[in-house]
């Protein structure tokens, strides 16, 4: 009798354990979305995150969907992503948004967007078209020569000579605000040849690894090859920080504005470490703009506008009360001498369009914690870090 009474209850406790371990398992897969938006609604995008702010891309506007037969777009996403949010237009004057869409993690979804952006969600096919499978991919920059009015990436595996891409020139690269044109080629990849004009000009095959890269052309068609980012290769920053007693564990968000590529992987952000009177972190020197929040991120100050590669202390009075220093100000830090050290301006860059239930004087778009809108990244406004397309040397 103990015996069948042992067994009994080691199979109730699977049965109990099966869901977590189940969701555990799915957390890690990729799940295809797949979108219908108003004709109107151009080169769409999807911001993706779960319920505890963690992002599925790195920067807003998130991933271009891919376009399917009959209108319909998708993207995968990680297993874990709970809520997204479907733009378009990001490039023009006025850029459309849904607000955020809960959908069920690890689930095949549907989304329907209306003219006037609202989304119906949907867990079976809606329409008779197959999904391409999942492919993983990595990001290709390419700097290239002023007379190319166009760019692409032809992309294929040596020896065996199998194409990424369908027919010559390839994909068409998309030029971003720095200059950068940018696109994707799968991870299996280890060849590629930039060219422009229509493949009118090309480099020669370059060997590649399978991860992300960038490649500056020059107009002999010579080329340098990196794998970290060029514009962000500073030295680490500190960032101390003085905030009202009542600002328990602060924490630092930082980005730059306007690519949005955040410092840190979910809002609220890092956690400050107490050094005396200031609380202090570390973070890359390439950030321009910087948000000090507190109380798990539910009081914050403003979008802060910072000089790159700058160690800086921020003195906080209050959310709307903020001013950031180069040197460390004189006298007491929490009521600092405007004489004797002049702050710098503070105001915030221009903000994107931003979801519709965003908390007032939030200026940032596309992480929702605990469903409200919260900071991750500046789209518009002051570009510190932004750079004309200039003639390479």
């Amino acid at each position: 009798m103990k015996k069948k009474l042992a067994i009994l209850l080691s199979v109730i406790l699977s049965f109990m354990l099966l869901p977590s371990a189940a969701f555990a398992a799915g957390a890690d897969e990729m799940v295809p979305v797949v979108v219908k938006t108003p004709e109107s609604w151009e080169a769409p995008c999807l911001w993706a995150w779960a319920d505890d702010g963690t992002n599925a891309f790195s920067a807003w506007p998130g991933e271009e969907l891919e376009a399917l037969d009959g209108g319909w777009y998708y993207a995968y996403v990680p297993g874990f992503v709970q809520n997204v949010i479907i733009s378009a237009n990001n490039d023009a004057e006025t850029p459309v948004q849904t607000e955020g869409v809960a959908v069920e993690a690890g689930k095949e979804v549907w989304i329907t967007v209306g003219e006037d952006g609202a989304a119906a969600v949907a867990y079976e096919s809606q329409a008779r078209i197959d999904i391409p499978e999942y492919v993983e991919k990595f990001v290709v920059h390419a700097y290239v020569p002023l007379d190319w009015k166009t760019a692409n990436l032809w992309a294929w595996s040596a020896p065996d000579g199998t194409n990424a891409y369908a027919e010559w020139p390839g994909l068409s690269l998309k030029e971003g605000e720095d200059g950068w044109f940018t696109g994707k080629a799968p991870v299996w990849i280890n060849s590629i040849i930039v060219n422009g004009n229509g493949g009118e000009v090309q480099t020669v095959d370059v060997s590649v690894e399978g991860k992300e890269l960038w490649i500056t052309v020059y107009d002999d068609l010579t080329y340098d090859l990196v794998y970290e980012d060029p514009n962000k290769t500073a030295e680490d920053i500190t960032i101390r920080a003085k905030v009202p007693a009542d600002w328990a564990v602060p924490c630092c968000w930082a980005w730059s504005a306007p690519d949005g590529t955040n410092a840190f992987a979910a809002w609220p952000g890092e956690a400050l470490t107490q050094d005396g009177d200031w609380y202090t972190i570390q973070a890359p020197g390439w950030i321009n703009s910087v948000i000090l929040n507190a109380n798990e991120g539910t009081v914050q100050t403003t979008d802060l506008s910072v000089e790159p590669e700058k160690d800086i202390w921020v003195v906080v009075n209050g959310p709307e009360d903020a001013a950031v220093y180069y040197e460390e100000p004189a006298g007491d830090p929490a009521q600092p001498d405007p004489a004797e050290t002049e702050p710098a301006p503070s105001e915030a860059p221009a903000p994107s369009p931003a979801p519709a239930d965003e908390p007032e004087g939030n200026h940032n778009t596309g992480l929702i914690v605990g469903g409200v809108a919260v900071a991750v990244v500046a789209v518009g406004g002051g570009a510190a870090l932004a750079v004309s397309k200039k003639k390479k040397k």
